[in-house]
Protein backbone atom coordinates (compact mmCIF):
# COMPACT_ATOMS: atom_id res chain seq x y z
CA UNK A 1 0.00 0.00 0.00
CA UNK A 2 2.66 2.62 0.77
CA UNK A 3 4.21 1.64 -2.34
CA UNK A 4 1.32 2.02 -4.35
CA UNK A 5 0.13 5.45 -2.78
CA UNK A 6 3.65 7.22 -2.50
CA UNK A 7 6.25 4.77 -4.82
CA UNK A 8 8.66 4.25 -2.50
CA UNK A 9 9.43 1.37 -0.50
CA UNK A 10 12.37 0.40 1.89
CA UNK A 11 12.98 -3.12 2.21
CA UNK A 12 15.62 -2.70 5.43
CA UNK A 13 12.56 -0.94 7.42
CA UNK A 14 10.36 -4.08 6.25
CA UNK A 15 12.76 -6.43 7.41
CA UNK A 16 13.16 -4.71 10.82
CA UNK A 17 9.43 -4.36 10.94
CA UNK A 18 8.49 -7.87 10.19
CA UNK A 19 10.87 -9.22 12.46
CA UNK A 20 9.54 -7.10 15.09
CA UNK A 21 6.34 -8.40 14.92
CA UNK A 22 7.09 -11.24 14.78
CA UNK A 23 9.46 -11.37 18.28
CA UNK A 24 6.36 -9.33 19.59
CA UNK A 25 4.00 -12.45 18.26
CA UNK A 26 5.70 -15.17 19.74
CA UNK A 27 6.49 -13.59 22.71
CA UNK A 28 2.86 -13.39 23.37
CA UNK A 29 2.22 -16.65 21.99
CA UNK A 30 4.78 -18.49 24.87
CA UNK A 31 3.29 -15.94 27.43
CA UNK A 32 -0.30 -17.65 26.45
CA UNK A 33 1.00 -21.25 26.59
CA UNK A 34 2.09 -20.36 30.26
CA UNK A 35 -0.60 -18.86 31.12
CA UNK A 36 -2.97 -21.43 29.97
CA UNK A 37 -1.19 -23.74 31.60
CA UNK A 38 -1.15 -22.16 34.76
CA UNK A 39 -4.94 -21.53 34.64
CA UNK A 40 -5.20 -25.26 34.08
CA UNK A 41 -6.82 -24.62 30.20
CA UNK A 42 -4.37 -26.63 28.74
CA UNK A 43 -4.18 -29.38 30.99
CA UNK A 44 -7.66 -30.46 31.00
CA UNK A 45 -7.66 -31.34 27.55
CA UNK A 46 -6.26 -34.44 27.41
CA UNK A 47 -6.65 -34.98 22.92
CA UNK A 48 -5.60 -31.44 22.03
CA UNK A 49 -6.52 -30.91 18.40
CA UNK A 50 -2.75 -29.79 17.57
CA UNK A 51 -1.66 -27.19 15.92
CA UNK A 52 -4.97 -25.88 16.12
CA UNK A 53 -6.30 -25.80 19.18
CA UNK A 54 -4.98 -26.84 23.26
CA UNK A 55 -1.91 -24.71 23.04
CA UNK A 56 1.54 -25.82 21.92
CA UNK A 57 1.64 -28.23 24.53
CA UNK A 58 5.14 -27.51 24.79
CA UNK A 59 5.27 -27.17 29.05
CA UNK A 60 2.72 -30.62 28.71
CA UNK A 61 5.37 -32.83 26.67
CA UNK A 62 8.05 -31.26 29.39
CA UNK A 63 9.93 -29.78 26.11
CA UNK A 64 9.99 -26.46 28.60
CA UNK A 65 9.33 -25.96 32.56
CA UNK A 66 6.86 -23.60 33.40
CA UNK A 67 9.64 -21.15 34.47
CA UNK A 68 11.72 -21.15 31.43
CA UNK A 69 8.41 -20.48 28.89
CA UNK A 70 8.18 -17.77 30.96
CA UNK A 71 11.21 -16.46 30.68
CA UNK A 72 10.99 -17.64 27.03
CA UNK A 73 7.97 -15.82 26.39
CA UNK A 74 9.33 -12.51 27.96
CA UNK A 75 12.68 -12.84 26.28
CA UNK A 76 10.77 -12.65 23.04
CA UNK A 77 9.06 -9.50 24.31
CA UNK A 78 11.37 -7.83 25.23
CA UNK A 79 13.36 -8.21 21.97
CA UNK A 80 10.63 -7.04 19.91
CA UNK A 81 10.49 -4.28 22.04
CA UNK A 82 13.83 -3.44 21.52
CA UNK A 83 13.36 -3.70 17.82
CA UNK A 84 10.59 -1.20 17.99
CA UNK A 85 12.49 1.12 19.65
CA UNK A 86 15.20 0.84 17.18
CA UNK A 87 12.25 1.46 14.09
CA UNK A 88 10.98 4.55 16.61
CA UNK A 89 13.97 6.20 16.34
CA UNK A 90 14.21 5.69 12.68
CA UNK A 91 10.76 6.48 11.81
CA UNK A 92 8.94 9.06 13.95
CA UNK A 93 6.62 8.76 17.37
CA UNK A 94 3.61 7.50 16.25
CA UNK A 95 5.15 4.05 16.11
CA UNK A 96 5.49 4.81 19.75
CA UNK A 97 2.00 4.77 20.56
CA UNK A 98 0.92 1.84 17.60
CA UNK A 99 3.64 -0.01 19.64
CA UNK A 100 2.70 0.59 23.04
CA UNK A 101 -1.12 -0.32 22.09
CA UNK A 102 0.41 -3.91 20.24
CA UNK A 103 2.68 -4.94 23.16
CA UNK A 104 0.05 -3.63 25.92
CA UNK A 105 -2.60 -5.56 24.48
CA UNK A 106 -0.38 -8.62 23.75
CA UNK A 107 0.66 -9.19 27.67
CA UNK A 108 -2.89 -8.27 28.91
CA UNK A 109 -4.77 -11.12 26.75
CA UNK A 110 -3.58 -13.75 28.82
CA UNK A 111 -1.65 -12.41 31.58
CA UNK A 112 -3.29 -11.79 34.90
CA UNK A 113 -4.96 -9.51 36.49
CA UNK A 114 -6.57 -8.45 33.37
CA UNK A 115 -6.75 -11.74 31.12
CA UNK A 116 -8.96 -10.50 28.61
CA UNK A 117 -8.69 -13.17 26.22
CA UNK A 118 -10.81 -15.54 29.87
CA UNK A 119 -13.02 -12.57 29.67
CA UNK A 120 -14.29 -12.64 25.76
CA UNK A 121 -12.36 -10.42 24.37
CA UNK A 122 -10.27 -12.37 22.52
CA UNK A 123 -11.10 -11.84 19.29
CA UNK A 124 -10.98 -7.84 19.66
CA UNK A 125 -7.27 -8.27 20.45
CA UNK A 126 -6.22 -10.60 17.90
CA UNK A 127 -8.29 -8.45 14.72
CA UNK A 128 -6.46 -5.24 16.51
CA UNK A 129 -2.75 -6.88 16.76
CA UNK A 130 -2.54 -8.92 13.57
CA UNK A 131 -5.48 -6.83 11.68
CA UNK A 132 -5.18 -2.70 12.21
CA UNK A 133 -1.98 -2.31 14.11
CA UNK A 134 0.33 -4.08 11.92
CA UNK A 135 -1.10 -2.59 8.72
CA UNK A 136 -0.85 1.13 10.36
CA UNK A 137 2.26 0.01 12.06
CA UNK A 138 4.39 -0.92 8.70
CA UNK A 139 2.61 1.83 6.73
CA UNK A 140 3.91 4.45 9.29
CA UNK A 141 7.41 3.25 9.15
CA UNK A 142 7.61 3.45 5.11
CA UNK A 143 5.76 7.06 5.08
CA UNK A 144 6.04 8.45 8.35
CA UNK A 145 2.07 8.90 7.97
CA UNK A 146 -0.93 7.51 8.68
CA UNK A 147 -4.34 7.44 6.17
CA UNK A 148 -8.06 6.44 6.20
CA UNK A 149 -6.99 4.50 3.28
CA UNK A 150 -4.86 2.22 5.85
CA UNK A 151 -7.41 2.12 8.57
CA UNK A 152 -10.23 0.38 5.97
CA UNK A 153 -7.70 -2.38 4.54
CA UNK A 154 -6.43 -3.52 7.54
CA UNK A 155 -10.10 -4.10 8.64
CA UNK A 156 -10.81 -7.55 6.50
CA UNK A 157 -7.50 -8.77 7.93
CA UNK A 158 -8.92 -8.13 11.21
CA UNK A 159 -11.94 -9.67 10.54
CA UNK A 160 -10.45 -12.95 9.17
CA UNK A 161 -7.67 -13.13 11.78
CA UNK A 162 -10.52 -13.24 14.37
CA UNK A 163 -12.06 -16.31 13.10
CA UNK A 164 -8.79 -18.15 13.15
CA UNK A 165 -9.33 -17.27 17.00
CA UNK A 166 -12.92 -17.90 17.10
CA UNK A 167 -13.08 -21.25 15.09
CA UNK A 168 -10.42 -22.76 16.78
CA UNK A 169 -12.36 -22.04 20.41
CA UNK A 170 -14.61 -25.35 19.52
CA UNK A 171 -12.30 -28.06 19.84
CA UNK A 172 -11.30 -26.65 23.36
CA UNK A 173 -15.10 -25.65 24.36
CA UNK A 174 -15.93 -27.88 27.67
CA UNK A 175 -11.99 -27.51 29.12
CA UNK A 176 -12.00 -23.95 28.52
CA UNK A 177 -15.50 -23.91 30.30
CA UNK A 178 -14.08 -25.71 33.13
CA UNK A 179 -10.94 -24.08 33.42
CA UNK A 180 -13.31 -20.65 33.48
CA UNK A 181 -11.97 -19.49 30.20
CA UNK A 182 -14.82 -17.32 29.02
CA UNK A 183 -14.29 -17.64 25.44
CA UNK A 184 -16.84 -16.05 22.75
CA UNK A 185 -17.50 -20.09 22.19
CA UNK A 186 -18.50 -20.53 26.17
CA UNK A 187 -19.91 -16.95 26.24
CA UNK A 188 -22.38 -18.21 23.10
CA UNK A 189 -22.58 -21.74 23.75
CA UNK A 190 -21.26 -24.19 20.77
CA UNK A 191 -24.86 -24.31 18.50
CA UNK A 192 -25.18 -20.24 18.70
CA UNK A 193 -21.57 -19.80 17.96
CA UNK A 194 -21.65 -21.83 15.07
CA UNK A 195 -24.60 -19.69 13.68
CA UNK A 196 -22.64 -16.48 14.50
CA UNK A 197 -19.60 -17.50 12.76
CA UNK A 198 -20.62 -16.87 9.37
CA UNK A 199 -20.54 -12.96 10.66
CA UNK A 200 -16.58 -12.27 10.43
CA UNK A 201 -15.43 -13.88 7.41
CA UNK A 202 -18.78 -11.99 5.78
CA UNK A 203 -17.99 -8.96 7.09
CA UNK A 204 -14.59 -8.78 6.03
CA UNK A 205 -15.53 -8.74 2.21
CA UNK A 206 -18.33 -6.65 3.08
CA UNK A 207 -15.97 -3.83 4.35
CA UNK A 208 -14.02 -4.79 0.72
CA UNK A 209 -16.73 -3.56 -1.43
CA UNK A 210 -17.31 -0.69 1.20
CA UNK A 211 -13.75 0.67 0.70
CA UNK A 212 -13.58 0.12 -2.69
CA UNK A 213 -17.20 2.10 -3.32
CA UNK A 214 -16.01 4.89 -1.30
CA UNK A 215 -12.33 5.14 -3.05
CA UNK A 216 -10.62 4.19 0.06
CA UNK A 217 -9.30 1.15 -1.35
CA UNK A 218 -8.01 0.60 -5.61
CA UNK A 219 -10.94 -1.39 -7.93
CA UNK A 220 -8.79 -4.19 -8.34
CA UNK A 221 -9.15 -5.24 -4.40
CA UNK A 222 -12.09 -7.07 -5.42
CA UNK A 223 -10.24 -9.41 -6.80
CA UNK A 224 -10.97 -11.19 -3.27
CA UNK A 225 -14.29 -11.85 -4.33
CA UNK A 226 -12.92 -14.89 -6.20
CA UNK A 227 -12.11 -16.30 -2.58
CA UNK A 228 -16.12 -15.92 -1.51
CA UNK A 229 -17.02 -19.48 -2.22
CA UNK A 230 -14.32 -20.66 0.03
CA UNK A 231 -15.95 -18.16 2.86
CA UNK A 232 -19.68 -19.66 2.69
CA UNK A 233 -18.29 -22.99 3.03
CA UNK A 234 -15.83 -22.15 6.05
CA UNK A 235 -18.83 -20.22 7.04
CA UNK A 236 -21.50 -22.73 7.03
CA UNK A 237 -19.16 -26.08 8.01
CA UNK A 238 -19.43 -25.52 11.73
CA UNK A 239 -23.17 -25.42 12.32
CA UNK A 240 -22.92 -29.08 10.68
CA UNK A 241 -19.80 -30.39 12.58
CA UNK A 242 -19.34 -27.91 15.35
CA UNK A 243 -20.28 -30.89 18.04
CA UNK A 244 -17.44 -33.23 16.32
CA UNK A 245 -13.79 -31.98 17.32
CA UNK A 246 -11.88 -33.72 14.73
CA UNK A 247 -14.47 -33.09 11.88
CA UNK A 248 -13.67 -29.39 13.08
CA UNK A 249 -10.45 -29.48 11.47
CA UNK A 250 -11.94 -29.06 7.92
CA UNK A 251 -13.36 -25.54 8.21
CA UNK A 252 -10.17 -24.84 10.63
CA UNK A 253 -8.24 -25.54 7.80
CA UNK A 254 -10.72 -23.50 5.56
CA UNK A 255 -10.60 -20.39 7.37
CA UNK A 256 -6.81 -20.71 7.58
CA UNK A 257 -6.62 -20.62 4.20
CA UNK A 258 -9.29 -18.01 3.67
CA UNK A 259 -7.26 -15.42 5.47
CA UNK A 260 -3.79 -16.39 4.18
CA UNK A 261 -5.48 -15.96 0.63
CA UNK A 262 -7.56 -12.80 0.64
CA UNK A 263 -4.32 -11.55 2.11
CA UNK A 264 -2.44 -12.12 -0.99
CA UNK A 265 -4.93 -10.94 -3.28
CA UNK A 266 -5.28 -7.62 -1.08
CA UNK A 267 -1.47 -7.38 -1.46
CA UNK A 268 -1.38 -8.41 -5.50
CA UNK A 269 -4.10 -5.40 -5.76
CA UNK A 270 -1.95 -2.51 -4.26
CA UNK A 271 1.17 -3.93 -6.38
Amino acid sequence: MAWHEHESLSWTLLALSLIAAVLVHAGANVLNDYFDFRSGADNLNPHPLTPFAGGSRMIQRGLLTARETLCYGALLLTSGVVLGLLLVAMTGPMLLAIGLIGVCSAVSYSCPPLALNYRGFGELLIGLNFGVLPVLGSYYVQTQSLSSGAVVASLPLAFLVAAILYINQFPDYEFDLEAGKKTAVVLLGPQRAASAYVVLPLTAFVTIILGVVASWMPATSLMTLLVLPLALFAAQKPRVVYEDADAMRVPIKSTIALHTLTSALLVLAYL
